[in-house]
């Protein structure tokens, strides 16, 4: 039997409430997946000390990047990326951008396409 919330990481599957330890919702804030976030000073210097999710979700961020890419380029479901990356922003370890109000189209297009490779 298989579920749309499985992740296979490498030959073992992973169900989405794994990833966030049980939880569906965030214990701090929850940011929309929209939300722009790059890693605050020293979270990449301390990132080996992070928990394996998130030292994954702080290894994608060269730039500001949205939670919804996040979850397509880590392949691990939406909500569980967003449930995470809400509390890395709580404790500290990400930071929030102003969100685009007013999009051009190349930038929808690359959301559009984060989307469809969920």
């Amino acid at each position: 039997m298989s579920y749309e919330d499985e992740v296979l990481e490498g030959d073992e599957v992973v169900r989405a409430f794994m990833v966030t330890e049980g939880r569906t919702r965030a214990r701090t804030e929850e940011f929309p997946v929209e939300t722009m976030v790059s890693p605050t000073n020293g979270t990449s210097a301390s990132a080996s000390t992070l928990q394996f999710e998130r030292q994954r979700i702080v290894g994608q961020l060269e730039q500001p990047t949205a939670i919804v890419e996040i979850a397509a380029r880590l392949d691990l479901p939406l909500r569980a990326v967003q449930v995470l990356v809400s509390e890395m922003i709580g404790d500290g370890l990400l930071c929030q951008h102003a969100t685009v109000l007013n999009a051009d189209a190349a930038l929808l297009m690359r959301i559009r396409h984060a989307v469809a490779a969920l």
